[in-house]
């Protein structure tokens, strides 16, 4: 696997910090991911958080139209529909004069942060290609993204990814019951500081795991980043 973990100064990484860790009374699951870590949570429930969503006038129509059906359905999003919104933000950075950015599908979940190589582009241009995928991301697919890896991976809303990533877990019964957030930071140093093709090895847990790659993908995407496509803005 190519490893693409220590990111050389030409390849930015723009995370979009959301909610969308969105992803009680779960077991001992719940309690060990409690122990030490930030449990505190964006939304009290789904209808309150599309409601607030819908409020903001950043999103554009097509995403709010997507919503409000969605709070008729318990936060339920169409697979289709949530493509479109990732598709609309794709063809949003093509219309402002990039190429158009590889999906980054992880079993069928968009990688919300953009991965991209600045190489040959100036400071201004690099500014500028921030705003515009900030702007397309946000108008496009944002408040429709948040809403569907909230309802996939992170049921309880916690605002911290790696207590998500960890609560979803647990809820899919990928690691013991006595696995606390504690290990699993241990665990994250290991892999953040290993340069090898096996650093996922670092990880207790399945990383290949269907269940697994879908908790990443839904909570904390970034660990994600060596099996993404670099995108070339500009070619």
């Amino acid at each position: 696997m190519k490893n693409l973990r220590r990111v050389p100064p030409l390849i930015m990484i723009i995370a979009c910090v959301i909610g969308i860790s969105a992803c009680s009374n779960h077991t001992a699951g719940t309690n060990n991911v409690a122990n030490g870590a930030d449990t505190g949570k964006f939304a009290s429930s789904m209808t309150d958080y599309i409601n607030s969503l819908l409020d903001d006038d950043q999103y554009d129509d097509s995403q709010k139209k997507v919503l409000r059906i969605a709070l008729q359905h318990d936060g339920e999003i169409p697979y289709a529909s949530y493509s479109a919104v990732w598709e609309s933000y794709r063809q949003c950075l093509v219309d402002k004069g990039y190429t158009k950015p590889p999906q980054n599908l992880t079993n069928g979940i968009y990688f919300a942060p953009a991965y991209y190589s600045s190489e040959g582009m100036s400071e201004a241009q690099n500014r500028k290609l921030t705003d515009d995928i900030g702007e397309c991301r946000t108008s496009r697919a944002h408040a429709v993204d948040s809403v569907y890896r909230t309802k996939l991976g992170n049921p309880e809303f916690y605002g911290d990814p790696e207590v998500a990533l960890v609560d979803c877990l647990h809820r899919k019964n990928l690691v013991p019951q006595n696995y606390t957030m504690d290990q699993y930071r241990k665990e994250s140093d290991l892999y953040m500081n290993d340069t090898s093709e096996h650093a996922f090895d670092r990880f207790s847990f399945d990383i290949n795991d269907s269940d697994t790659l879908t908790c990443m993908a839904t909570t904390a995407p970034t660990l994600l980043q060596p099996r993404l496509e670099i995108w070339k803005p500009l070619g």
